[in-house]
């Protein structure tokens, strides 16, 4: 079902509860989908692992790496929009950088292109189908 991966610099794991309260929640209020469904996983690195404009972040100066891909079913472009304004708000108040503002792709796909517990999600959900 629709989930989140997030890369960003390590950060402790209050901040990582933080995003995956406030992400689940704006998810939930914003797509309509529950938030039982919902999954995020954190993919982090240390400053020296990326680069940006061919320099390797020093962890320090300029901004790090920030992205979101979120894959779903397909919604209304309302939706995104709120979805985009909504995650950026909330990633940007929970790890406390006000000018950390993550790159958001979305990833939509039809029930047709998931598989789930073996099946694919239109033939395991009636009302997918």
């Amino acid at each position: 079902m629709p989930c989140l991966e997030i890369y960003l610099p390590e950060v402790n794991r209050d901040t990582k509860s933080r995003l995956a309260d406030r992400l689940t929640t704006v998810f939930a209020e914003s797509s309509g989908f529950p938030a039982e469904i919902f999954a995020i996983h954190f993919n982090e690195y240390q400053p020296d692992q990326i680069a940006i404009a061919g320099k390797i972040w020093d962890g320090q100066t300029g901004h790090p790496y920030l992205h979101m891909v979120l894959y779903i079913p397909r919604i209304k472009r309302s939706v995104k929009q709120k979805l985009v304004a909504e995650f950026t708000t909330a990633f940007t108040e929970s790890v406390g950088h006000p000018d950390w503002k993550p790159v958001i792709h979305i990833c939509e796909h039809p029930y047709d292109n998931v598989g789930v517990e073996g099946q694919l999600l239109s033939d395991a959900y009636e009302a997918c189908a």
